[in-house]
């Protein structure tokens, strides 16, 4: 699973929901609690579905753990 980068506005990293596939996207959002997207206005243009970066990473640190764990059990 490739890492997205983050945006920078007004000093905070963000990444869109619309980035990832609709598999990873389903996955964070279940994870996540109710009402954790954001909406951001950049530059006249609203982005509605902005998660702070750092809750990103660490879902997606626990994907690669997950990921890892479940290999070693398919040996």
């Amino acid at each position: 699973m490739t890492k997205l980068i983050p945006i920078f506005i007004d000093g905070k990293t963000w990444i869109q929901l619309s980035q990832l596939t609709v598999d990873q996207a389903r996955s964070l959002k279940s994870f996540l609690p109710v009402h954790s997207l954001t909406k951001i206005l950049f530059q006249g243009i609203e982005l509605s579905d902005c998660l702070d970066f750092d809750t990103y990473e660490y879902w997606f640190k626990s994907q690669q753990i997950t990921g890892q764990r479940q290999a070693t059990l398919d040996f």
